[in-house]
C-alpha cells in the first residue's frame, strides 16, 4: 500500500512539472467526480453554550444554534428527539428562513458546569414570531423540566413578562447538560435571535428601550399627523403622501419594536399581526405613491401612472392577508416588487439626470431614493435567507432609513416653504390686480356715464332734424321729405341705439360684475337678419357676400345688436389678415334646430393643420401644454401658476368678446375645414320654432 501511494506521488509530480495544464484539469475532474458520486460528509452539531459564567453576564447563542424545518408543523417533541444530530444543520450566524408557514425546530445544547440560580431571563426574537414554544432538557431525561409558551399570538394576560419583546425566567439548574429546544411558527419572516439576559441588563434595556422607541416612535406620529395636516391644507399630495409614510412606518415600527404589545397589550391575539401587515402595506403603498407625484411620471408616462396606482391599490388589498398564513405569500411578493418599483424610479431620474446633469435637484433625489433603496433590498436578501443575518445587514437598513428620513423631512420643508412663498406671492399679486380691476371699473363706469351724454344727444338732435324737416316740407307744400335725408336720419338713429346698447353691455358697472352678458333678446327672423348685417357690412374694397341654405320663417331668440358685434368682430378680424379680400358667410340649418354659420378666413388658408389646430385649443378650449420631457422642474408641483396671471397676448380681443357672445346664446365656437381645404370660422346657434 505504500509503496502504491508512492508511486502515485512521484507519478503526480512529474505530470505537475511535465504538462502543469494537463495536471489542472485532471484535479478539476477529480474534484467533480468526488463532488457527484462521494456523498457529502455530516456537519456536527453546534457547539454547546456554557451557562458556568458570571451570574451578571449576557450569553448570546449566535453559533450554538441548530435546526431543523419541518414543513408538515405536526412533528412533536418526541419525534424531534428521536431525530438523529445529522439531521439539525448548524447556523454560525443567525438562522434565517425567510417567509414561511413551516415549524422550525431549534437545537441548543447547554452545559452548566456549576449549579445555576434562577437570575436570568432568556430572550427570543423577533417580535412578530406568531409562537415560541421552549423546551428545556436534561441529557438522559425523557421528559421537558421546564416548558412555556411566547409569541405575539400570545394574549397579554398569559404572557410570563409584559416586555417590549418574548421574554420568560430562564430556571435554575444543577451542574449537567442540557439541551433547549425552540419551535417557532410565524406567517411572517422566520429567523431567530435568542439570549440569556441577567436582569440588570433586562431592566436597563427596558427602561433605556422604552422610554427610546417610545419617544422615536411619538416624534415620528407627531410629524406625520403635521405633514399629512399641513398637506391637506395646501393641498399637495405629496406633503400629504409623506405624512401618510410616517403614520404607517410609526405603527410599523410601535409593532415590530415590541412597543404596541407592551403599551397597549392586547388579548386579541392577530392585533400586532394586524398592525405589522397593515404598516407594511400602506407605507409601501404611500411611498410608491409619493414618488409618482414628485417625479410626476404622469408627464412622461401616462399608462405607467396607472400601472403604478394599480400597484398601490392591489398592495393596500393585500393586507387584508396580515392574519392569515397568505401573508408569507403577500410579504414575499410586495416586498421585491417594491424594490424593483424604486429601481424603475430610480432609472426614471436617471434618465432626467441624462438629458439635464445640472439640476441639482434630481441629483438629490437620486441620493435620497437610492440610499435606503440599497439598503432596503441588502435587508430583505438577508431575512431571506439569502445574505448571512449579522450587524451589518440587520444595521444597514434602519440607517439607511434614518438618513431617508432625515433628507425627506429637509425636501418636504423645502416644497412646504416654496409653496407657501408661491401663494404669498400669488396672493400679492391677486391683491393687487384686485385694485388695479376696481380702477378700472371706476374709470369704466365714468366713461360709461359721459358716452350716453353725447349718444343722447345725437339721438335727440336727429330726431329733432328729422321733425324739422318735415315741418318745412309741410309749410313748403311738399308731402314728403327726401328719402335719402330720411334714410341718412334713420340710419343715425338706428346706430346711435346701438351703440348706446354696446356702451350699456360693456361698460355698465352691473355688467362688469356679472359672469355672462345682459341679453335683450327677442324673436329675429334667421335670413332678414343676416341679410341686414351684409348690406351693413358692406365695404368697397372688401365684399361680403352671403349665401343662405334654410327656410325663410327659422326665427333666433338673440341679441340683434351683440350677436351682430360678433359677427363683426370676426369679419374684421379676417379682414386684418387679408386686406381687400372677399369675405363669405354660408349660413344653413341642420333638421331645423341649429343655425351653422361658416365665416370665410383667408389668413388660414395657407397655415398648416398644426398649427391651425394649436390655434383652435388656444382660442377655444384653454388647454395647458405641458413638455412631456421636462419632468420636475423645482422641489415641488406649482398649484398656482404666477405666469397665468399676465394678460394672453395670442388671443385677440374682439374674437374672445364674439366666444362669450355666442357662448351666452347658448352656441358654440369653432374653427373647421371647408370644401376646398379652406378654414372657416363656425358659429353654431339654436333655432326656436319657425313662425
Amino acid at each position: 500500500m505504500s509503496q502504491s501511494l508512492t508511486m502515485m506521488r512521484s507519478r503526480l509530480t512529474k505530470l505537475f512539472v511535465a504538462k502543469p495544464h494537463a495536471a489542472a484539469i485532471a484535479l478539476i475532474a477529480a474534484f467533480w467526480v468526488m463532488a457527484v458520486f462521494c456523498p457529502p460528509a455530516q456537519a456536527d452539531l453546534a457547539p454547546p453554550a456554557y451557562l458556568s459564567q458570571p451570574e451578571d453576564g449576557d450569553i448570546l447563542f449566535n453559533g450554538h444554534i441548530a435546526s431543523y424545518r419541518d414543513p408538515t408543523q405536526n412533528r412533536s417533541l418526541q419525534d424531534i428527539r428521536a431525530l438523529p444530530e445529522s439531521a439539525f444543520t448548524p447556523h454560525e450566524g443567525i438562522p434565517a428562513f425567510g417567509y414561511t408557514t413551516d415549524a422550525i425546530w431549534y437545537r441548543i445544547d447547554l452545559i452548566a458546569e456549576n449549579a445555576i440560580k434562577g437570575s436570568r431571563h432568556i430572550d427570543i426574537g423577533p417580535i412578530y414570531l406568531n409562537e415560541i414554544n421552549l423546551y428545556l432538557m436534561r441529557k438522559g431525561s425523557t421528559s421537558p423540566l421546564w416548558t412555556t409558551l411566547l409569541g405575539d399570538h400570545v394574549p397579554s394576560s398569559q404572557r410570563p413578562v409584559l416586555a417590549p419583546g418574548h421574554i420568560a425566567a430562564f430556571p435554575a439548574l444543577e451542574a449537567g447538560q442540557y439541551t433547549l429546544y425552540i419551535r417557532t411558527q410565524s406567517n411572517s419572516t422566520q429567523f431567530l435571535q435568542a439570549s440569556l439576559l441577567s436582569n440588570d441588563v433586562m431592566i436597563s434595556r427596558w427602561s433605556t428601550g422604552l422610554a427610546g422607541r417610545g419617544l422615536f416612535i411619538g416624534v415620528i406620529l407627531m410629524m406625520s399627523v403635521i405633514y399629512m395636516v399641513i398637506g391637506s391644507f395646501i393641498r399637495d399630495n405629496a406633503v400629504t403622501l409623506y405624512g401618510t409614510c410616517l403614520f404607517a412606518f410609526g405603527i410599523l415600527s410601535s409593532s415590530v419594536d415590541g412597543l404596541f404589545l407592551t403599551v397597549v397589550a392586547p388579548e386579541w391575539p392577530y392585533a400586532n399581526d394586524l398592525f405589522i401587515g397593515a404598516g407594511t402595506a400602506i407605507n409601501i403603498a404611500a411611498a410608491s405613491l409619493l414618488w409618482v407625484s414628485i417625479l410626476d411620471i404622469g408627464s412622461e408616462c401616462r399608462f405607467c401612472k396607472r400601472i403604478f396606482y394599480s400597484y398601490s391599490a392591489i398592495i393596500m388589498l393585500g393586507s387584508v392577508t396580515a392574519t392569515s398564513p397568505l401573508y408569507t405569500i403577500f410579504a414575499s411578493f410586495c416586498q421585491f416588487s417594491h424594490a424593483g418599483v424604486m429601481m424603475i424610479y430610480i432609472s426614471f431620474l436617471i434618465r432626467r439626470i441624462i438629458r439635464n446633469p445640472r439640476y441639482a435637484v434630481h441629483w438629490i433625489y437620486l441620493t435620497v431614493m437610492t440610499v435606503p433603496t440599497t439598503a432596503l433590498m441588502i435587508y430583505y436578501l438577508a431575512i431571506n435567507n439569502i445574505l448571512p443575518i449579522n450587524s451589518f445587514t440587520v444595521a444597514a437598513y434602519p440607517i439607511a432609513l434614518a438618513a431617508h428620513l432625515v433628507l425627506m423631512s429637509v425636501l418636504m420643508a423645502l416644497r412646504i416653504t416654496a409653496i407657501d412663498r408661491d401663494r404669498l406671492r400669488a396672493s400679492n399679486i391677486a391683491e393687487s390686480t384686485e385694485k388695479i380691476v376696481q380702477e378700472q371699473r371706476k374709470l369704466v363706469s365714468m366713461l360709461s356715464h359721459e358716452f350716453r351724454t353725447p349718444l343722447a344727444v345725437i339721438q335727440r338732435a336727429a330726431e329733432m332734424v328729422t321733425l324739422r324737416l318735415h315741418k318745412e316740407a309741410a309749410a313748403s307744400g311738399n308731402l314728403d321729405v327726401p328719402r335719402p335725408v330720411t334714410d341718412r336720419l334713420k340710419r343715425i338713429q338706428d346706430q346711435s341705439g346701438k351703440l348706446a346698447r354696446l356702451v350699456d353691455v360693456f361698460l355698465g358697472k352691473d355688467n362688469l360684475n356679472a359672469p355672462q352678458f345682459a341679453l335683450a333678446r327677442k324673436l329675429v327672423p334667421a335670413k332678414s337678419f343676416l341679410q341686414e348685417f351684409v348690406a351693413l357690412a358692406q365695404r368697397d374694397n372688401a365684399k361680403v357676400h352671403l349665401t343662405y341654405a334654410g327656410t325663410a320663417n327659422s326665427v333666433l331668440y338673440a341679441d340683434e345688436t351683440l350677436l351682430g358685434l360678433a359677427l363683426t368682430n370676426v369679419i374684421e378680424n379676417a379682414r386684418r389678415h387679408q386686406p381687400g379680400e372677399a369675405i363669405s358667410l354660408v349660413a344653413h340649418e341642420e333638421h331645423n334646430i341649429t343655425l351653422i354659420i361658416d365665416i370665410s378666413h383667408p389668413g388660414l388658408n395657407e397655415a398648416e393643420s398644426d398649427n391651425v389646430e394649436s390655434l383652435r385649443k388656444s382660442l377655444f378650449a384653454y388647454q395647458n401644454a405641458a413638455d412631456p420631457d421636462a419632468g420636475p422642474n423645482r422641489f415641488y408641483e406649482k398649484k398656482i401658476d404666477l405666469e397665468k396671471l399676465a394678460p394672453r397676448n395670442d388671443m385677440g380681443l374682439g374674437l374672445h368678446i364674439t366666444q362669450r357672445i355666442i357662448t351666452a346664446h347658448g352656441g358654440k365656437t369653432d374653427i373647421v375645414t371647408g370644401k376646398d381645404k379652406n378654414f372657416n370660422i363656425r358659429i353654431t346657434l339654436p333655432l326656436e320654432a319657425p313662425l
